[in-house]
């Protein structure tokens, strides 16, 4: 018998095929991670049209079906990109055809339809995962429908799920009337507690609900993981937060080595490392002059890559 552990991550973006931030990279590094100590680790993804097709090339046709949110019909073409960690993309033009990757007026039904179509997915393949690892709320719904399938699908009763937090800030909050017209799922998922409703508002949180469902929760560093215990960080869900203390854990976010190697990496003017350092001190030069400061070696330079918003 095969005891190898399976896992599926489930992401609304990866590199090296597309990315906004920190996420991307995460998929796209920590699955290689995890080939590497044994894991048979696949990921999918949607097929965002501004995905690259240089680094389309070799893949294949799974399949294609229909998936149901209430009242609506779309079909999911599913692609398969092979290769020492298999990538699926779900393809559907109509949601995912656009030239960004988020914040659309309907980000509701189209992750939805994301999240409908991996649980759906899951019964179209040989490879059924002992876990399904969901990434922040745009995949939260993959955890309720699994959870909710599973009531009638056998071979979704097996498979336990994990909810990774990457910034608690963006949560799916949406009109309560969306869980059942948008989502197709049936009331008891709002209230008792223990569903989508948020601080008796007459909203959902996807990102509580899926906290709440999954069997486990991580979130991308030890520290971050005790900030969102309070109301500076929590953005609302500290509560919810204390609520699955007993099942969260802080895993400091890695990187890939290989990938970032300065002794090869093609984006950088100066190789180096760990015992020839000259090519660092030529790249901190080449900083201060593209961005106009003074070249002073003796001075250290700190810099930082990270998106503004509100």
């Amino acid at each position: 018998m095969d005891k190898t552990l399976k896992v599926l991550i489930v992401a609304g973006e990866s590199a090296p095929f597309i990315k906004s931030g920190g996420l991307g990279d995460v998929v796209g590094s920590l699955p290689k991670a995890l080939r590497a100590k044994g894991v048979d680790v696949r990921v999918v993804i949607p097929r965002h049209r501004a995905i690259k097709n240089d680094t389309m090339y070799g893949v294949e046709f799974v399949g294609e079906f229909d998936v149901h949110l209430q009242w609506r019909k779309q079909p999911a073409k599913i692609l398969v990109k092979n290769g020492d960690v298999p990538v699926y993309f779900v393809e559907n033009d109509y949601y995912f055809g656009r030239g960004g990757l988020y914040g659309y007026d309907d980000d509701n039904e189209r992750f939805a339809f994301f999240s409908r179509a991996v649980v759906d997915l899951i019964g179209q393949l040989t490879f059924v995962p002992d876990i399904l690892h969901c990434n922040d709320w745009e995949t939260a719904l993959a955890i309720i429908y699994l959870k909710n399938d599973a009531v009638v699908r056998d071979e979704l009763k097996p498979i336990k799920s994990v909810y990774t937090i990457h910034n608690i800030a963006y949560q799916g909050q949406f009109g309560s009337n969306e869980l059942y017209e948008t989502f197709g799922l049936p009331w008891g998922w709002y209230d008792g507690g223990l569903g989508f409703e948020f601080e008796g508002r007459k909203d959902i949180n996807l990102m509580k609900g899926a906290m709440l469902m999954a069997d486990a929760v991580s979130t991308v560093s030890p520290t971050y993981a005790r900030e969102l215990h309070t109301p500076t960080f929590g953005m609302g869900l500290q509560g919810v937060v204390d609520m699955v203390n007993h099942k969260l854990y802080g895993i400091l976010n890695g990187i890939d080595v290989k990938h970032y190697d300065p002794s090869i990496d093609p984006l950088i003017p100066y190789k180096f490392d760990s015992r020839d350092r000259y090519g660092k001190t030529l790249c901190k030069r080449e900083i201060q002059r593209i961005f106009g400061l003074n070249e002073e070696p003796e001075w250290p330079l700190l810099t930082s890559v990270a998106r503004l918003n509100e």
